[in-house]
């Protein structure tokens, strides 16, 4: 099948400009000494999660939620780390299970409700849980504070179930800042901080041997730090208008991932409207979509969401002309969530769809 035989609306990943991403961020993590450990909240998918792990430099795969890191276990990913708290009792059981089976869990805790928890889920097992401190990077999110740190992890080691590995530090709210100098900058500052937590946990614990955190927006500053071991990019390998809006003077990565959407009705000059509405493209008011041709992006196209659930504007110079059943490629506003939208993702070497990846942790929010 080609291309143009694909029904729309369709997620597609163009494959050249995906092994191109994940080859730089192998590399400029290699140039750095450091590791990979890429996140699967972006993709969803397993397939994706292999590959990344056969480009090499990986620690392992990353997942949000327990659900997800079932489903990666489940599909053969040997070692995955779960970057939130798991709290809840009603999840023990999963949590104890997940345990038993998978190759390496290794979970992050942040209070004495998410380790008693991960002692019970580890007793059940039968197995020691490897675990994290989870460091607030001044977000707020999750995680104890810079200043808490060694006193949790202290706490954390007293446990007998509990095999304390290190800490995570993740500023998430710091991936999108326009301004490269103050990105860079405002992580450098506070992932130093988290190092230095890190330096007083390892003294004091010698097991301690990872320092992950970062993201696609901050990594290439935030690989100078010394006591970083790797890193949880996720955006890397897709990218998507959020990225390239603010980001786009620093992120040398290219698109890869697409929503291939349609025109289905074109009655009045300079607008258009395609098949591609809420329900397929999640909803980023200030980093709306963008029409691509190739690796061309043409910012005389905007797109907007005024049509509804089902539908997408599209307005362009009214010199131009499109019909009813013309393609139309689009960088998505934001790669998580629209992918968590779709079933499958169609995988292209230039115009030929040569394979079908299942996005199977789609709706895996537990």
């Amino acid at each position: 099948m080609r291309c143009n035989e694909l029904d729309t609306p369709s997620l597609i990943l163009r494959k050249e400009i995906f092994n191109e991403n994940l080859a730089l961020m192998r590399d400029m993590a290699l140039a750095k000494g450091k590791k990979l450990r890429p996140h699967a909240k972006t993709h969803k998918c397993p397939e994706i999660a292999k590959r990344q792990l056969q480009a090499g430099n990986c620690a392992g795969i990353c997942a949000a939620k327990l659900s997800e890191a079932e489903k990666l276990v489940e599909a053969g990913i040997p070692s995955v780390l779960i970057t939130s708290p798991i709290a809840l009792p009603a999840k023990l059981d999963r949590f104890a299970r997940l345990n038993a089976t998978a190759q390496e869990l290794i979970v992050v805790l942040d209070s004495k409700e998410s380790a008693q928890l991960a002692e019970a889920a580890a007793f059940a097992s039968g197995r020691k849980i490897k675990a994290l401190v989870d460091i607030d990077p001044d977000m707020g999110r999750t995680g104890v504070s810079f200043e808490q740190t060694p006193a949790f992890a202290s706490y954390l080691a007293s446990l007998p179930h509990v095999e304390l590995l290190g800490a995570q530090c993740y500023a998430g709210h710091l991936q999108h800042i326009g301004d490269a100098t103050a990105r860079y900058g405002e992580s450098r500052r506070l992932m130093e901080m988290g190092a230095a937590a890190f330096r007083e946990m390892r003294a004091a614990f010698p097991s301690c041997r990872i320092f992950t955190g970062t993201g696609t927006g901050t990594s290439a500053g935030d690989l100078d730090i010394l006591e970083l071991t790797d890193i949880q990019v996720g955006s890397y390998c897709l990218m998507d208008a959020e990225y390239m809006n603010a980001c786009k003077e620093a992120i040398p990565f290219r698109p890869a991932l697409r929503m291939l959407s349609s025109v289905i009705s074109a009655n009045h000059p300079g607008m258009a409207t395609i098949d591609a509405g809420t329900k397929a493209i999640y909803v980023t008011p200030d980093a709306p979509p963008v029409r691509i041709c190739g690796d061309e992006i043409l910012p005389e196209w905007k797109y907007d969401w005024s049509f509804g659930d089902e539908h997408g504007r599209l307005t362009f110079p009214k010199n131009v002309s499109v019909q009813p059943g013309e393609r139309i490629e689009l960088v998505v506003s934001h790669c998580d969530p629209t992918i968590n939208l779709a079933d499958r993702l169609y995988v292209l070497e230039g115009d030929e769809i040569i394979d079908v990846w299942d996005i199977s942790l789609r709706g895996c929010c537990q």
